[in-house]
């Protein structure tokens, strides 16, 4: 795996020289002082919502990356934050939704670029149960929001791979589809 910020990063954090070097996919080492920095994989939870219906809920990206492109409600976890916590706090956030259970779904990998910044993500997905569709209302990064037929969803609607490889995951589950809604 190559370095994807071997372009970005010249000068050390450390003493101040122009003598950063590649020490690996997600690391740099100075050539002048041997201080070491890693740019290590970041973690972000994704919320699997299913409505009455058997319909998933899905998201409009209001940013970049993938602007526009369909996601699932989630985000990245904050410093010191477990995944549980960062899927209630991105939910409520983006949807205006209180997520009142959840189970684990499954993890893939990520690759997010922002601002020339190339992170390696873990995403954790989750089943995740609301209550109350009520207060649902798009807000801080989310455009739209839409309720679909996670059979009739296509990858090429996502702009990030993650939420693809996981939409392939819930395909894979049939006939047991969709799965069983967390807390139930």
């Amino acid at each position: 795996m190559e370095n994807l910020n071997v372009h970005l990063f010249h000068f050390c954090p450390e003493c101040g020289a122009k003598s950063l070097a590649t020490a690996g996919p997600t690391s740099f080492m100075c050539r002048t002082c041997n201080f070491k920095f890693y740019l290590n994989t970041a973690a972000a939870g994704i919320a699997l919502i299913f409505n009455e219906k058997k319909e998933l809920l899905v998201s409009r990206r209001r940013r970049n990356p993938a602007k526009g492109m369909l996601d699932f409600p989630g985000g990245f976890a904050e410093p010191g934050e477990t995944m549980e916590a960062c899927l209630m706090r991105e939910v409520k956030e983006e949807l205006a939704l209180d997520i009142v259970s959840m189970n684990y779904f499954c993890s893939v990998p990520n690759v997010y670029t922002y601002q020339n910044v190339t992170y390696h993500i873990t995403d954790f997905a989750f089943l995740c149960k609301v209550d109350d569709f009520t207060p649902i209302h798009p807000g801080d990064d989310v455009e739209d929001f839409y309720f679909k037929d996670p059979g009739r969803l296509e990858k090429s609607f996502f702009g990030l791979e993650s939420p693809k490889l996981i939409l392939e995951r819930l395909w894979s589950m049939k006939p047991n589809f969709p799965p069983t809604k967390a807390g139930e």
